[in-house]
């Protein structure tokens, strides 16, 4: 339900309700706030004093704060910005994230694949060190990957790093991760471990009935092919380059799937289909042309297609959506691209790394400026528009979170939940900011909310640290020792650039802060 304009700020039964036109002046000196929503109080107290945000400027105005980046204010517009480069990465970082980017918008390499492969997300894994799960996430999209990538190129073609004359060769990453997924069968095209009970038949390989195959298989129904044929044959009427270099990697991604358990009959559905008892019967193949571009849109129907029957059986997806958080080498992006030329002693895994390790994933690397929208995140605000409600989780998380307005949608108002009987507040050191709330009873703290502003795009929930603060008795905590547990617990989210290591100690230094004010 929409709220109307009443008061500019409103005491509800366990709300407080602002107008978007009330100004930060009259937030900061009503009552209201400190005592029901002291985190905001404080946080756009900080935010004043910092000159983020000015008296006679609106509450709607904190919808619409945007990164802190020192690198953003060049005469070259920065990879946010439309550019081609986040020149973060290159200068002086001290001020920058220290726990990876977020992406600006839709990464290019992702954009032009036709398939859709999540590439930032699959070399993301590769510079984690799980090469396992890179291949598995390359199979979610595209089981096929040795057969097209090399001759598609598109990924590579359209690195943003393209414009530095030093673009990653993405397309050559997932070549390589393709011919170690054909090369592996055993791990990579097993059986299904569960029976659908449903038979599909195919009434021929076409190249979107082959990337089908896969989907279909893997969730357990029972798949068989008629006219089957050789990779040549089925390649010829895409043209003598797609047989040329195609034939031999399709002919093995053939074999996979019959490790798999796919069925070929090499004769019509009429003649050899008897035996069987089949659910349903498809015909996959798009119209059009046969090139390049029309075998590529062939697979992207195929998974699409199987996707849907999958799913009007009661299957699962197959597709989970990556994350946009992203993490880089910091020296990596600074290497010339590989040489890919010539073949490698190690079977191409060291130079596959390194050219991931020169990916920016195309990601942001500013963090979030302001106080009072990390304690509003941390409150768990709502932004009331004339059309809906949007909770402050699905908001402020996102790096730019005013183009999730629709076109002519206007704010309303912000409904904020009040602290009750939580110890809130917000405190803030140089540009890092830490909002809190406890709920303490018995002695013990029973729950809690920990909110950083200032270390990433957007503000980062301490949730570990959270964990391991629920239940603690108050007499018995030593805040010194409970900061470094929690920063151990961060560790392996944390990604740090040269020279901005100092956050981590800010960060400890206003958890301490605040576990101290709690143990008064």
């Amino acid at each position: 339900m929409m709220c109307e304009k009443l008061e500019p700020i409103l005491e509800l039964e366990d709300i407080l309700r602002l107008d978007v036109g009330v100004t930060i002046g009259e937030l900061l000196h009503s009552p209201l706030l400190p005592r029901e929503a002291n985190g905001v109080a404080e946080g756009l107290a900080l935010d004043l004093a910092e000159g983020l945000v000015t008296e006679d400027q609106t509450a709607e105005s904190l919808l619409y704060q945007d990164v802190l980046c020192s690198c953003r204010k060049g005469t070259s517009p920065c990879l946010k910005d439309g550019g081609s480069l986040c020149y973060a990465v290159q200068g002086e970082n001290s001020r920058h994230s220290i726990f990876g980017g977020k992406k600006a918008g839709y990464a290019s390499c992702e954009a032009v694949c036709p398939i859709g492969v999540d590439v930032p997300g699959i070399m993301q894994l590769m510079r984690e060190g799980a090469l396992l799960e890179a291949r598995r996430t390359l199979m979610k999209y595209l089981p096929m990957a040795k057969t097209v990538c090399l001759s598609c190129g598109r990924c590579g073609a359209n690195c943003v790093r393209q414009g530095e004359g030093a673009p990653v060769a993405a397309h050559r990453v997932m070549d390589w991760l393709g011919e170690t997924i054909s090369d592996h069968p055993e791990i990579f095209f097993i059986p299904p471990s569960g029976d659908s009970r449903k038979w599909i038949a195919l009434e021929r390989p076409t190249m979107a009935s082959l990337s089908a195959a896969y989907y279909l298989r893997r969730m357990g129904n029972h798949v068989v092919f008629f006219h089957s044929g050789d990779p040549e044959e089925l390649l010829a009427p895409y043209g003598a380059e797609a047989v040329r270099t195609m034939a031999a990697p399709l002919g093995q991604y053939l074999e996979n799937l019959q490790h798999m358990g796919a069925l070929f009959e090499p004769g019509p559905m009429e003649e050899r289909g008897k035996g069987y008892s089949f659910h349903q019967t498809l015909c996959l193949e798009l119209p059009g042309e046969k090139d390049l571009e029309h075998l590529l849109r062939e697979i992207a129907f195929g998974v699409e297609e199987a996707r849907k029957v999958n799913l009007s059986y009661g299957l699962k997806s197959f597709l989970e959506p990556g994350s946009d958080f992203c993490t880089f080498d910091r020296y990596g992006i600074r290497l010339p691209p590989e040489n890919w030329f010539g073949k490698p002693e190690d079977g191409g895994e060291k130079r596959a790394l390194q050219e991931a390790s020169r990916c920016l994933n195309c990601s942001c690397q500013g963090v979030s400026g302001s106080s009072a929208v990390t304690a509003l995140l941390m409150l768990e605000t709502a932004i009331v528009t004339d059309r809906r409600t949007i909770r402050a989780q699905d908001y402020f998380t996102q790096l730019e979170p005013w183009k999730q307005f629709q076109q002519g949608e206007q704010p309303v108002c912000l409904e904020i939940p009040k602290s009750g009987d939580f110890l809130s507040g917000c405190l803030r050191q140089g540009e890092i900011t830490l909002c809190y709330a406890f709920f303490l009873s018995g002695g013990k703290i029973r729950d809690l909310r920990l909110m950083f502003g200032g270390v990433a795009p957007v503000p980062i929930r301490l949730s570990k640290g959270e964990r391991y603060l629920q239940g603690k008795e108050i007499c018995s905590l030593e805040p010194g020792t409970a900061v470094r547990e929690m920063m151990k617990l961060l560790e392996p989210e944390l990604s740090p650039m040269e020279g901005n290591d100092g956050k981590m100690t800010a960060m400890e230094q206003l958890l301490e802060k605040t576990l101290k004010k709690l143990c008064k």
